[in-house]
Order: structure tokens, then C-alpha cells, then sequence
């Protein structure tokens, strides 16, 4: 009688103690906010830069959408020091597409973002003055400072 009983006590078992040794560690309120916000705010940069390169490839140039969404780009680049703390990566076991290189080689990661805050100023100020050739000149400078930083510190299959 007791071992008909079994099946359905080890179902029940793995039903609470499975879920638990999946938990996720905790993270501080600090670095869960980074977190957040450095989603925020690469979702913005890439939508930013969707909105610069579907224009120009479907013909059109420099308008007041495209300048905003160049100095949206500006407004955030120098941000990006401040998104990955330390604790923020893979470790905390969320969802993310920074790789641990971010932290391995923080001098490399910083020239990498360095480049997208000035690349990312170039465009601002281009479309600022309103030099649609220009703008459209930098947009691929600008797509190279991104490409550069993806290539060693963005995980690949985040997305």
C-alpha cells in the first residue's frame, strides 16, 4: 500500500524541490537597477539607431526624427560606465547579454565605449548643424564604434 503512495510522493517532491534549486541569487537593489536600466537604455540606443539606418537605406536623409534620435544616442553613450557594476553579468543567473570580458578586461571595454561617445557626438553634432552629407557620412563610423564593443563584450545568443 505504501509503495503506491511512492510515485505521487516523489511527483510532489519534485514539483517544490526542483523550482528551488533553479532560484536565481539574489542581486542588490542597486545592481538590479543597473540592470534595468542598461536594458532601458541599449533598447533606446538600438531603436535610435533602426529609426537612422532604415531612413537613409530606404532613401530618405536628415530630418528632426532622425536628429533626435542621433542626440537620444548622444544622451545615452556617455551613460554606459555607469550599466555594468560589478555583479551585474551572468552571475546573478537573469538574463543578459553582457559577457563576463566587460570585467575581465575593463581597460578594453572602456576604449570600446570611449569610441561609441565620440562616434555617437559626431553624429549629434553633424545632425545638430543640420549637414545631412555629413550625417550620413558617420552613421557607418558610428555603426563600427557599436559593431566593436558586440564583437567581444555582447553575447551573441542574448538576443
Amino acid at each position: 500500500m505504501k509503495l503506491k503512495r511512492l510515485p505521487v510522493s516523489l511527483a510532489l517532491a519534485a514539483v517544490f524541490v526542483l523550482p528551488a534549486c533553479e532560484q536565481k541569487p539574489p542581486i542588490s537593489p542597486e545592481v538590479k537597477q543597473a540592470m534595468e536600466t542598461r536594458h532601458e537604455g541599449f533598447e533606446k540606443i538600438g531603436d535610435s539607431m533602426k529609426t537612422i539606418a532604415d531612413t537613409l537605406k530606404a532613401g530618405g536623409s536628415l530630418n528632426p526624427e532622425l536628429a533626435s534620435a542621433a542626440n537620444t544616442i548622444d544622451d545615452l553613450a556617455p551613460q554606459l560606465k555607469d550599466w555594468f557594476p560589478a555583479g551585474s553579468g551572468h552571475e546573478t543567473k537573469r538574463k543578459t547579454g553582457a559577457k563576463a570580458e566587460i570585467w575581465l578586461k575593463p581597460d578594453e571595454f572602456a576604449q570600446k565605449r570611449e569610441a561609441l561617445v565620440t562616434e555617437a557626438g559626431k553624429l549629434a553634432a553633424l545632425a545638430n548643424a543640420n549637414d545631412a552629407a555629413g550625417f550620413a557620412a558617420q552613421v557607418p563610423e558610428l555603426g563600427k564604434a557599436c559593431k566593436g564593443c558586440h564583437d567581444e563584450f555582447r553575447d551573441k545568443d542574448h538576443h
